[in-house]
């Protein structure tokens, strides 16, 4: 994701004009280049934008931030309502920078540099568009001379967008982690009874394996090895119950080779030998092929 970086308080970020476009079916916006930037941000519809070489359609929810001396123009007319809020502001430190929406580059200090998206997606509709109206109405009273106060509230409304993209974008590496952890989840249920270590896990799923162990607990509330005991003990519960099989046998066919092992492990898990598991309940049908 390209973004901009804006050194603060050296920023001197200077509110210029705002306002609330509502289009109808049938407009397209004009073909501008401006020298400030423009924060956009759509409400509902959909605004098709070209901006630079690059074609963007912003939809509700969406921020779009226009650098200065960038041509944008219409990329199609309207096909539905679109409403959207606008900024134009000015600022004299900035930089692009290949940085993540609301982290800071390497070099920057993460304190002082705001790190702004040129776009981005999954906005706070209801924050935004209060902050956005907050400014109209602070504009109006000192229209059309911006006071001081459309400045820092300008400031604020840019810490919000990074705020607001910094928090969509760990949702989105969080739901990322958690489906790529379902799978590691899935492949020890499968792999249960086979000779596992974390170590292996972690080299089959290309992680580290302190990194893996930290992050699936984290994600299911139990250790990698308490999940694989867990899986192998059911698995050893039923055929202590299903088959006449001896304790070495189902220790073996658990995934134990050690059934001495297996059976302190059994005994932590259910409170009692697997001999004395296999009596205390009454012993299912089952057939022997």
């Amino acid at each position: 994701m390209t973004t901009i970086a804006v050194d603060v308080p050296a920023a001197d970020v200077s509110f210029e004009s705002a306002g609330q476009f509502i289009g109808t079916p049938g407009w397209i916006h004009e073909k501008r280049t401006l020298d400030s930037f423009e924060l956009i941000f759509v409400k509902r519809g959909i605004l098709p934008l070209r901006v630079g070489s690059r074609d963007l359609r912003i939809g509700g929810g969406d921020i779009a931030i226009i650098p200065p001396h960038t041509t944008h123009e219409g990329s199609g007319y309207l096909t539905d309502t679109l409403e959207f809020f606008w900024v134009h502001f000015q600022t004299r430190h900035w930089r692009r920078s290949d940085a993540v929406g609301g982290e800071a580059a390497p070099g920057d200090d993460a304190g002082r540099t705001m790190m702004l998206p040129l776009f981005s997606s999954q906005m706070d509709t209801d924050r935004l568009t209060i902050m956005f109206n907050q400014l109209l109405d602070i504009y109006q009273r000192s229209y059309p001379n911006p006071s001081s106060y459309c400045d820092y509230f300008t400031i604020c409304l840019l810490y919000e967008v990074m705020s607001l993209t910094d928090r969509a974008a760990r949702a989105d590496n969080d739901q990322r982690e958690r489906h790529a952890l379902q799978k590691v989840h899935e492949w020890i249920r499968i792999n249960a009874f086979e000779d596992l270590s974390v170590n292996q896990i972690a080299d089959q799923f290309n992680y580290s394996p302190s990194y893996l162990s930290t992050i699936y607990k984290q994600y299911f509330g139990v250790s990698i090895t308490t999940q694989i005991s867990k899986i192998r003990i059911e698995r050893a519960e039923e055929l202590l119950l299903s088959t006449s099989m001896s304790v070495q046998q189902v220790a073996e066919a658990s995934g134990y080779n050690d059934a001495k092992y297996f059976m302190r492990v059994f005994k932590q898990h259910t409170g009692l030998t697997p001999t004395r598991y296999r009596t205390s309940f009454t012993m299912r049908h089952y057939n022997n092929a």
